[in-house]
C-alpha cells in the first residue's frame, strides 16, 4: 500500500512540473517565423560536381536535393541532410531550380535547356526522388522556367509564354496542363514562393533591371510588397513556416556579400533573420523550405570555390 502511495505521489509531481493534467496534450512548437538559428554546410563542390544553383528539402528536412553542373552538362543529386556523400539522381540539361512534392515522392525540376519534340526549348520536368529519367509535363513545353515552387501537387513556375514570348506565372500540376496566374505588368520574374494558404509571391525585376520586386498574386493581378533587392540567380525566395513573413536570398548593397533579408507577408521589414553567420559569400542561389518543418535547403554558388549547399536550421 506504501508504495502505490508514493508512486501515486510522484506521478502528481511529475503532473505539476509539466504544468498539464494526464488528459492533456502539451501544446504544439511553435511554428518558424524565418528566423535563422543554425546554419550546417550539407554538401560542397568538388570532382563531383560543381556550382550548385539549387536546392529543396524532403517534406521532413531531412534529404536534400540539389541541381548542380557536371562535366557532361548538369544533373539532379540527393545527400543527406545531415551531410554525405551525393547520389546522382538523374541528367539534366541545364542546372535549374528543383522543389520536391507534398509527399516527398517526385522531383520537379525546371529546366530551360530541355528540348521538346517540337524543337521548344524548356519545360518543367518530374522524376522520382530515388531516381531515374526525367519525363515533360505536358503543357510547359517551351516556357524556358526560372523559378519554382511545389505545394503539394501544386506547381507554379515563373518563364516565358510560348504563344507571344511574354514573362509569365504559370502553374501546372503533376499530371501537366497550363494556366497563367500573372502576366500583365511583368518584366523578369524569377523566385516564386507558395504560402500555407495558397498565396503566391514572386520575385520580379524592376524597370531598369539592376534590382527586383517582391509581389504578391491575387485574383490575377499584382500588389508590390518590397522593392530594391539585390537577388542572385537563380533568385532565393521562401516562404516562412507560420505563413507571415517571406525570407529573400539577396547580396548586400554595400558589401556584396550574401545575406538573408525577412520581409512580412504585409511588406514591412520584419528584422534580421539571421543570428549566426551564414559565411562570407557573394553568390546567393536558390532557397526553399521543407514542406513540413522550419528547414531549408540554400545554396551559394560561389561559396569554397565550387559553390556549396547549406541547410538553415536542420532537424
Amino acid at each position: 500500500m506504501k508504495r502505490q502511495v508514493a508512486w501515486t505521489g510522484a506521478m502528481a509531481l511529475a503532473l505539476a512540473i509539466a504544468g498539464c493534467s494526464k488528459d492533456e496534450t502539451p501544446p504544439p512548437d511553435a511554428m518558424g517565423d524565418g528566423t535563422v538559428k543554425s546554419v550546417a554546410t550539407v554538401v560542397s563542390g568538388g570532382n563531383n560536381f560543381r556550382l550548385p544553383l539549387d536546392a529543396a528539402l524532403s517534406p521532413d528536412g531531412r534529404t536534400a536535393y540539389f541541381s548542380a553542373l557536371v562535366d557532361e552538362g548538369a544533373a539532379l543529386f540527393r545527400v543527406p541532410a545531415s551531410g554525405g556523400m551525393p547520389t546522382r539522381l538523374a541528367d539534366l540539361v541545364s542546372a535549374g531550380p528543383v522543389d520536391v512534392t507534398g509527399d516527398g515522392r517526385t522531383l520537379v525540376i525546371a529546366d530551360p535547356g530541355v528540348e521538346a519534340s517540337t524543337g521548344a526549348l524548356g519545360a518543367i520536368l518530374t522524376v522520382s526522388s530515388s531516381g531515374g529519367t526525367p519525363s515533360m509535363l505536358a503543357g510547359t513545353e517551351g516556357t524556358l522556367p526560372r523559378g519554382l515552387a511545389v505545394a503539394g501537387n501544386r506547381i507554379v513556375f515563373t518563364g516565358t509564354d510560348p504563344a507571344d514570348g511574354a514573362p509569365a506565372v504559370f502553374e501546372t500540376s503533376a499530371s501537366g496542363g497550363l494556366s497563367i496566374l500573372l502576366k500583365a505588368g511583368l518584366f523578369d520574374p524569377s523566385a516564386v514562393a507558395i504560402a500555407p494558404r495558397g498565396e503566391v509571391y514572386v520575385l520580379d525585376a524592376e524597370a531598369e533591371g539592376a534590382s527586383s520586386r517582391l509581389l504578391k498574386i491575387s485574383s490575377g493581378a499584382a500588389s508590390e510588397l518590397a522593392k530594391g533587392l539585390r537577388v542572385g540567380f537563380p533568385a532565393g525566395l521562401a516562404v516562412a513556416e507560420n505563413g507571415r513573413n517571406l525570407l529573400v536570398a539577396t547580396t548586400d548593397a554595400t558589401t556584396g556579400k550574401a545575406q538573408l533579408e525577412r520581409i512580412a507577408t504585409s511588406g514591412s521589414r520584419a528584422g534580421d533573420p539571421v543570428g549566426t553567420t551564414i559565411g562570407s559569400f557573394d553568390e546567393p542561389a536558390g532557397l526553399h523550405r521543407a514542406a513540413q518543418a522550419d528547414s531549408y535547403a540554400y545554396v551559394d554558388s560561389g561559396a569554397s570555390g565550387n559553390g556549396a549547399v547549406f541547410v538553415i536550421n536542420p532537424q
